[in-house]
């Protein structure tokens, strides 16, 4: 897959990866087996592959989740790193889930005995960084000495999340932007391994209230929303809302809620509502606002989206 490639990704090229991979994909949008839903669209971006070294992959994808998924890792790594660049992510199983959500990476090791369970919720951006090592590359790259930890979730400093952030938008190719990932994943394995930071610790103390402000505005965009009242809702001042949301979710609330807006409008644009519909109904009061807005987040104006409908 080209690195600059912006395409439809459909039930039938999420099997074919998970055939390479070892994954079980499952799309809980389709009854039917997906087999027989194999051209239904599941999300539409870019995903690049990257051998960084004999035995250490990486993925990258930057993706807008159409529908549902969700999938089964059968096999095997030293250490599987996951990382959240933007969006959210569930993992684990029935019994035991957590979220990831931007700013926040999980390491394991997967084996026969310890399988990592994912599901990717709709109508949103997910930015993600895959990072696999295998036995020998563990060796190469850390030494023997390295701890085989079960596995671990924590949240990434703002100078590792920021150069990720960079990573994404860099025109580096070939040899250079194998050598940029190189260094990016020593930085992801060494943070796997510190100790929480104290700034880890105070974003941790109140994760429902934070979570509450984000379901608002998830559920919620087309309505309006001051900072000052998502502040309360938080019982945190606004600056400390903003900063916590921050490094919680890798962006402010105010660019959150745009986000909604946005994924929202989308939506609307392909089921076929006009211009001025989904302006109005995702929150944006005038037309030429959300044209700027939506050809800025999505490459192209709205009116590609009405064409394509029709």
């Amino acid at each position: 897959m080209t690195r600059a490639a912006i395409y439809r990704m459909t039930v039938a090229d999420f099997l074919d990866y998970g055939h390479r991979y070892c994954i079980e994909y499952r799309f809980p949008a389709t009854a039917c087996p997906p087999e027989r839903a194999a051209q239904m669209s599941v999300a539409q971006g870019r995903v690049e592959e990257i051998v960084l070294f004999p035995g250490v992959e990486l993925v990258l994808s930057d993706i807008d989740v159409i529908h549902p998924y969700a999938s089964h890792s059968l096999g095997s790594a030293a250490r599987l790193l996951v990382v959240v660049i933007e969006g959210r992510v569930r993992l684990g199983s029935n019994t035991e889930q957590r979220w990831l959500t931007a700013g926040q990476a999980h390491s394991l090791c997967l084996n026969d005995r310890q399988v990592l369970d994912a599901y990717q919720p709709e109508g949103q951006r997910l930015r993600t960084l895959c990072l696999s090592l295998d036995e020998t590359a563990m060796h190469q790259w850390c030494g023997e000495t390295f701890p085989a930890e079960p596995s671990s979730t924590w949240s990434l400093t703002h100078a590792l999340n920021l150069s990720l952030e960079q990573s994404f938008h860099s025109p580096l190719t070939g040899l250079p932007r194998r050598l940029l990932f190189q260094g990016l994943a020593l930085q992801l394995l060494a943070q796997g391994q510190a100790p929480p930071s104290r700034e880890s610790i105070q974003v941790t103390a109140s994760p429902s209230r934070l979570e509450s402000v984000r379901r608002l505005l998830e559920e919620a965009p087309e309505r309006e929303h001051r900072l000052e009242v998502l502040a309360a809702r938080a019982a945190m001042s606004p600056s400390t809302l903003v900063r916590r949301f921050k490094t919680a979710y890798g962006c402010s609330p105010i660019d959150y809620l745009r986000r909604m807006r946005l994924s929202l409008a989308r939506e609307l644009l392909l089921d076929g509502h006009s211009i001025q519909q989904a302006a109005h109904l995702s929150g944006y009061r005038h037309a030429s606002n959300f044209t700027t807005a939506f050809r800025r987040a999505f490459g192209v104006s709205p009116s590609t989206l009405t064409r394509h409908h029709q």
